[in-house]
């Protein structure tokens, strides 16, 4: 008669615990070490000059690249609307007063809305 086998279940349980916890700490670790955003490869001085440029990169690379900002053209209402909506949604900090008037100013005359000849063309439309 064979004898029979001692069951190892709770070694078996702590091991696979122990693996839990040191993968979940490894995890919190990487996550402590990661930085947070930094316009590293931005600075004002790489969009058009203007009255508000530093103040207007500034205000908006503390949550984005400010790429994305050159990349949209909008009107000036467009702008304040964003500024609201960035505000309500995403938690930025208020833009008020005077800084508001100089980053509405800057994004107005340097990024204004995008108009093609004729008006908007559908780009899958046959001519």
């Amino acid at each position: 008669m064979s004898r029979p086998r001692k069951v190892l279940a709770a070694p078996v349980a702590a091991i696979r615990a122990l693996a839990i916890i040191a993968f979940l700490h490894a995890q919190g670790w990487a996550l402590a070490q990661a930085p947070g955003f930094t316009p590293r490869d931005e600075n004002p001085e790489d969009y058009p000059p203007g009255l508000g440029r530093d103040a207007t990169f500034y205000a908006c690379t503390g949550c984005h690249g400010f790429k994305i900002v050159a990349q949209q053209g909008q009107s000036r209402q467009q702008w304040q609307d964003t500024l609201d909506w960035m505000t309500q949604k995403h938690g930025m900090p208020h833009v008020d007063g005077e800084l508001r008037q100089i980053v509405l100013d800057y994004l107005e005359a340097t990024y204004p809305p995008r108009t093609s000849p004729g008006g908007w063309q559908n780009p899958f439309q046959k001519r």
